[in-house]
């Protein structure tokens, strides 16, 4: 139970980072200076822990994250939802929300990742055991959706390895294809999927294998080097933000020594990764 319980957490990525002022005598604190950051359910745990920081150098400051797959963030922002900084998986769904009025100024990329095809660790009948099985017969998969960020990237790494030097297969895309049985809203949700044993494989970043209640849970296969697919994340203020300089400023945060420093210690390459 515990554990449904913690994969629910992890799959909804239900608690932000948030803070208040109060006063000595612990009387009802008075709201600080709220940001609200939209960003990629990815970062979960790297945010968190950047929001935290973030707030312990203004303590006048609360950071409120809204975590989600990047494409449902945009969505929620081109319906009003309010919102001062948007971190997104990719590149295509900050372009989305540009060309929607939605960003103001120019993205900056703050980080990469890469992807990991994962697999559940108590698996006695050892179906896949390296990245070509997923495209044997009778083998289920889980990917993201393929709006979803994590979903196209898991898409062009399988092209990609239909097309390596190291196992050249013309038909390898269509058959790992063809045993997906399900697509996921987020990444986490991939994950949760291979954690409970409901599927034999998934495509997810690597930074999301360490998480909590999915490290003991699941094995990596590793991906031809050749293969690989460098996922880039970039942020950037809101048009609509409530307070613009404080966006920058949280972005400039992130952007710093020491926001790369804590990404860098949640498995995130730096943005300066080809």
């Amino acid at each position: 139970m515990a554990f449904a319980v913690a994969i629910f957490m992890l799959v909804t990525g239900c608690a932000g980072a948030s803070g208040t002022l109060s006063d000595s005598n612990g009387a009802d604190p008075r709201p600080a200076r709220e940001l609200t950051v939209f960003a990629a359910i990815s970062l979960s745990e790297a945010f968190r822990e950047i929001a935290v920081a973030y707030e312990s150098e203004d303590s006048g400051v609360s950071v409120e994250l809204n975590l989600a797959g990047s494409q449902r963030l945009r969505t929620q922002l081109e319906h009003g939802a309010p919102g001062d900084v948007f971190a997104s998986a990719d590149h295509r769904q900050m372009e989305l929300a540009r060309i929607g009025g939605l960003v103001d100024g120019k993205p900056a990329v703050f980080a990469t990742n890469r992807l990991a095809v994962i697999v559940p660790k108590e698996d006695p009948a050892g179906m896949v055991t390296d990245v070509y099985d997923m495209g044997n017969q009778g083998i289920k998969i889980a990917l993201a959706l393929p709006d979803v960020p994590a979903g196209r990237y898991a898409q062009e790494m399988i092209s990609r390895l239909e097309n390596s030097e190291v196992k050249s297969d013309l038909h390898l895309t269509s058959r790992i294809l063809a045993n997906v049985v399900t697509l996921e809203p987020n990444v986490r949700g991939v994950a949760a999927k291979v954690a409970l044993g409901e599927v034999d494989a998934g495509v997810i970043y690597v930074t999301g294998v360490s998480t909590d209640y999915i490290r003991d849970r699941v094995r990596v296969i590793p991906i031809p080097e050749q293969s690989h697919v460098v996922a880039a994340y970039p942020i950037a203020a809101l048009r609509e933000a409530g307070d613009s300089l404080l966006a920058e400023d949280f972005i400039r945060f992130v952007l710093s020594p020491k926001g790369q420093l804590i990404l860098a210690g949640h498995g995130f390459g730096p943005a300066s990764d080809p």
